[in-house]
């Protein structure tokens, strides 16, 4: 099981474990959560100067956070959002296999800025 948690409020990200869906190498539920997740590490790391990501990968497990700049907030809080739209989506359809948990706001809310 894959356990992703989203600290909206904090821009973080955070996937934990191993899908279990498919062979080592041929399960196409963690291929998804691993691209998921490097997707956003590739955005984030445009403009890094004022987004100032950090990302840590280690076997089973990968983060992701964004220290952003004034001005930068809402185009990381999107990235984040999108991706965890994926996430939800993932468990949402793959609950054996994939957790998804939302912490420190509402991914609808609208960003006041």
């Amino acid at each position: 099981m894959t356990g992703i948690t989203y600290d909206r409020e904090g821009l973080r990200l955070e996937m934990a474990g191993h899908a279990g869906a498919g062979e080592r190498g041929a399960d196409l539920t963690c291929a998804a959560l691993s691209m998921l997740m490097m997707t956003l590490e590739r955005r984030m790391q445009e403009r890094a100067e004022k987004r100032r990501p950090i990302s840590r990968r280690e076997p089973g497990r990968f983060l992701i956070a964004c220290l952003p700049e004034a001005g930068e907030e809402r185009l990381c809080r999107e990235s984040f959002d999108t991706v965890a739209a994926g996430f939800a989506l993932l468990a949402e359809n793959r609950s054996e296999n994939v957790s998804f948990r939302l912490t420190g706001g509402d991914a609808d809310e609208e960003d006041e800025q």
